[in-house]
């Protein structure tokens, strides 16, 4: 299966990238005015209206601040745990359409298994994310993977186990205590 990975932005002053697999079109984080990436989505052809959800790792203002904009789109799926989703919230008026996981769970979203782990970060309840798509069965729908992890000053031993089978690993690392 055929995906493609685009950062659309990485720094203290916004992350946020977009994955497109064979029946999925996610953002993760969305650390920009919702405005600025429906631009920066429609310099590589995207529009905000085509995107499946949004998967974020953690509340401080250069991975979410975003959902404010994002969430005029009532049904669009916010991916966060419930620490994420309340401190976002708080800063909200209008709520999101917010899916809960558990930090350490397993789900799946359309045609990608997501696995979401704990990261070393002073926020609330940080996560980093592994997406697998495809099947090792099908010649078409071959298998994939990318792992995105954020504020990353150390890596410990479970996020290692977390990393090992990914074929894309995205690290930003940008602010560490």
């Amino acid at each position: 299966m055929q995906a493609d990975f685009h950062i659309l932005s990485s720094s203290s002053l916004g992350n946020c990238a977009l994955l497109r697999t064979g029946h999925s079109k996610i953002l993760i984080d969305a650390g920009l005015s919702g405005k600025r990436i429906e631009g920066m989505l429609q310099e590589i052809g995207e529009s905000l209206d085509t995107i499946d959800a949004v998967f974020l790792t953690h509340e401080h203002q250069d991975h979410a601040q975003g959902i404010r904009g994002l969430a005029r789109r009532a049904d669009l799926p916010v991916h966060a745990n419930r620490d994420t989703a309340a401190a976002v919230q708080e800063k909200l008026t209008k709520r999101p359409n917010w899916q809960i996981f558990q930090t350490g769970s397993s789900f799946r979203f359309r045609d990608l298994d997501v696995r979401s782990f704990s990261l070393p970060h002073d926020a609330y309840d940080p996560v980093g994310f592994s997406f697998h798509w495809g099947s090792r069965d099908d010649l078409f729908h071959k298998p994939g993977s990318l792992a995105w992890v954020t504020d990353l000053g150390y890596v410990p031993e479970h996020v290692k186990i977390q990393l090992r089978e990914v074929q894309t690993l995205v690290i930003e690392s940008n602010y560490d205590e």
